[in-house]
């Protein structure tokens, strides 16, 4: 039986029953300090306070986000529309590539009567947008030219 699974029934390493018991040892002190009867009350408490401390970070980051966002989202626009003229100039589909992202991208930001600028989580589905855009356009760029394409009708082997 021990042949056809090799992985059980063997020692376990000292270090690890060290480690059990050092974790008992220091549960135990942490028992006795808080008192038994609160320490899952100050363990929540602790969790909390991490929860709230996290809820601040990114509250105070937010705006700062929102800006870094919008930058990014229209700097790699146009190094999507670059690459797609490009890709698009050695004869790869790239120009409808770029008038379907322009126009989804105009449906999610544009706003003209708003005071508002559109809110975050638009930006940052058009920024994944324009970044998979962009890594395609590379892709097709990096890539071997495609073949040339000659004319759809007749099909070849048919007399004209």
């Amino acid at each position: 039986m021990a042949a056809s699974n090799p992985g059980q029934g063997g020692t376990v390493r000292r270090e690890s029953i060290l480690l059990i018991w050092i974790g008992g040892f220091v549960l135990a002190a942490a028992l006795y300090a808080i008192g038994p009867d609160r320490f899952l009350d100050v363990c929540l408490a602790a969790i909390d306070a991490v929860d709230a401390a996290f809820r601040h970070l990114v509250f105070t980051v937010g705006a700062q986000v929102f800006g870094v966002v919008r930058a990014l989202a229209i700097a790699l626009y146009v190094v999507f529309a670059v690459l797609a003229v490009l890709a698009s100039g050695r004869g790869h589909g790239g120009i409808g590539a770029l008038v379907v992202v322009t126009l989804v991208d105009l449906a999610l930001l544009w706003r003209p009567f708003d005071v508002y600028p559109a809110p975050l989580s638009r930006w940052i589905i058009a920024l994944c947008l324009v970044l998979s855009g962009a890594v395609v356009m590379t892709q097709r760029l990096v890539g071997p030219p495609r073949a040339a394409r000659g004319p759809y009708y007749p099909p070849p082997g048919r007399p004209q």
